[in-house]
């Protein structure tokens, strides 16, 4: 058997889509574990619905602190009983030759912990975004301390066993819980895991523009907060100078998303300063500190006021100088 798992909150507008591709799969050895997060819209009842029809679908409510998507899958990992695990947001979908495919590939390489699969992006309606992600490469923990992320979170079908054992995601985190998974993941003793960059797209990953109702200031801040905990947490486990200098990509990643959303497309300048200063803060009272860290950083700010993130290429090259 496998597990799906979704955290929902207030989807009442997608869930339906959701759970119905589900119910479509080709393969029928599954139990599907929805995790509601405090919704205040009719989602709820929704779900029950589906619930009555489908023994297979169960619902569950997180009753306790803290909220969130970490802690409801969490839940639902708890009071899961299949061999494997997945985990979906309550807006994607799986086409329904998903799990029978992934299933069929997983017990040729069953020795591993986790397998992980190309998943597609869509907008409204499948199709309408070009964008996929498909785990090429070799050197992952590389990619995910970077921030130069191989896979996205459905991607992955998880052995149950192993991912019990890390303890399922942290739930300290108030953004990059799947990046923090992941890293976790790979950075454990003799991990395995087999990728499958050649298989077609199987499921898809819903671009919702209106996902959180924060402002931009919370969503800045949850975004820094994550980062800054994701260093702290993770540098002193790392055991290799490219490992070390590599985190720093994540922390170059929300400098560049500070500059973009708050100089290019909101013009908040003030709260740009705001969150610069605790950026600088932060770097100076690091452990790990290096001087010209915050010179770089200062820098790049100033060529990025200057209009040189219209050169082509001009975030990549510089992320790159920074993690060298």
């Amino acid at each position: 058997m496998i597990s799906i798992i979704i955290p929902s909150f207030n989807k009442a507008a997608f869930i339906s889509e959701t759970i119905e591709s589900v119910q479509s799969q080709s393969y029928s050895n599954w139990e599907l574990i929805i995790v509601d997060d405090g919704s205040t819209d009719n989602s709820i009842s929704i779900i029950e619905e589906f619930c009555s029809n489908d023994r297979r679908i169960k619902l569950y409510r997180r009753e306790t602190l803290p909220k969130g998507g970490s802690a409801c899958r969490n839940i639902g990992l708890k009071n899961a009983k299949g061999k494997y695990v997945v985990f979906l947001d309550a807006d994607d979908v799986l086409l329904n030759f998903c799990l029978e495919t992934r299933l069929y590939e997983i017990e040729k390489y069953s020795d591993n912990n986790f397998w992980v699969f190309p998943i597609g992006t869509f907008y409204k309606v499948i199709g309408d975004s070009t964008s996929v992600w498909i785990p090429k490469g070799d050197n992952f923990l590389l990619g995910f301390l970077k921030h130069d992320l191989p896979w996205h979170t459905m991607s992955v079908v998880w052995n149950k066993e192993f991912i019990d054992g890390l303890n399922g995601f942290d739930t300290d985190y108030p953004r990059l819980q799947d990046v923090e998974l992941h890293t976790r993941a790979l950075l454990k003793k003799n991990v395995s895991l087999k990728t499958f960059p050649n298989n077609i797209v199987d499921a898809y990953y819903r671009i919702d523009t209106n996902r959180t109702v924060q402002n931009l200031e919370q969503q800045l801040n949850k975004q820094k907060e994550g980062v800054f905990l994701y260093l702290k947490k993770h540098t002193s486990l790392l055991q290799t100078n490219n490992q070390r200098r590599a985190i720093y990509g994540t922390f170059f990643s929300f400098v560049t998303t500070l500059n973009y959303t708050c100089l290019v497309v909101n013009n908040e300048i003030d709260l740009h300063r705001k969150i610069s200063k605790e950026i600088f803060k932060y770097i100076d009272n690091s452990e790990n500190h290096l001087f010209w860290r915050s010179i770089y950083i200062r820098f790049y700010i100033k060529l990025y006021k200057n209009g040189f993130w219209k050169m082509r290429g001009f975030n990549f090259f510089m992320k790159y100088l920074f993690c060298s």
